[in-house]
């Protein structure tokens, strides 16, 4: 795997887990692959996943602990009940594009992760050429992606912090400290494989529009972050919509109270008809 490939892989995982990662090329069996884990803990401290091709034309995937991870996996144990939610939804996502099995004798439904033992493994099937790097980044963005993402619920990385920004006001470098309320990266991952990424007022599929340029398809949130007193578990299914740049600028342009989804349809219906 050239190190180009390498570092765009690594930009993927972290934009759709939400935490810097580590992608390290690796081999097993002679068999070239992937294996990612979280920066803060490398490898010995905490969750590694990694990919390998195994028999003719399928992908191993496989999620595991560090010799050191005791630390890591009692934080996993104590995690909010809705984190789990969340968790497992993004776990069924992994596992829907193959066969999984969780150790051990767990489920889908009702997994935890209680010691190191815990593990998890993903066969794909009908993988064309499996030890192509193409075919390798392809299950590391279906499968990959998911499942560290639902390690990176579970340890609670996009905890709201407060960080210094320096803003340049007309010369003067002034700093200032910015509160940051963290929009999951989990939750839309698991928005838009719900709702697909065509936006649900205008209809638009951005990929498609644009092809490579396309990926720019946002998340709405139909209670606004903005109004919350107290952070919420926000339910993917229902709480977050698809919308294009346009339709989501469009939403936000009346305040505090953005316009609804159908509100803004009713808008364009009726602009429409001034057209026409």
């Amino acid at each position: 795997m050239t190190p180009e490939r390498t570092t765009a892989l690594k930009g993927v995982l972290e934009h759709g887990v939400g935490a810097a990662v580590i992608v390290q090329t690796g081999s097993s069996g002679g068999r070239s692959g992937l294996t990612a884990c979280f920066a803060d803990l490398g490898v010995n401290n905490g969750p590694v996943v990694s990919i390998f091709p195994t028999g003719l034309h399928r992908h191993r995937v496989t999620l595991g602990f560090g010799r050191f991870a005791r630390q890591c996996i009692d934080q996993m144990r104590h995690a909010p009940a809705e984190r789990m939610t969340v968790a497992r939804a993004l776990l069924r996502r992994a596992a829907a594009v193959g066969h999984c099995t969780i150790s051990p004798s767990q489920d889908l439904e009702t997994w935890a992760v209680t010691s190191s033992e815990f593990a998890v493994e993903i066969i794909v099937p009908n993988v064309r050429e499996p030890a192509a790097e193409e075919a390798i980044i392809q299950t590391a963005e279906m499968v990959m992606v998911p499942l560290m993402a639902t390690l990176a619920e579970l340890i609670g990385y996009d905890d709201a912090e407060t960080e210094a920004v320096e803003f340049d006001i007309e010369g003067r470098v002034t700093e200032v400290m910015v509160t940051r309320r963290e929009r999951s990266p989990r939750n839309r991952l698991l928005c838009l494989s719900i709702h697909g990424h065509q936006c649900v007022v205008c209809e638009v599929r951005p990929e498609i529009l644009y092809g490579e340029a396309g990926s720019i398809i946002e998340v709405h949130h139909l209670e606004p972050m903005s109004n919350l007193v107290t952070p919420r578990t926000y339910d993917p299914a229902t709480d977050l919509v698809p919308l294009c740049p346009n339709c989501h600028r469009a939403v936000h342009t009346r305040r505090p109270v953005p316009w609804t989804i159908e509100e803004l349809k009713e808008l364009r219906r009726i602009a429409d008809a001034r057209i026409l």
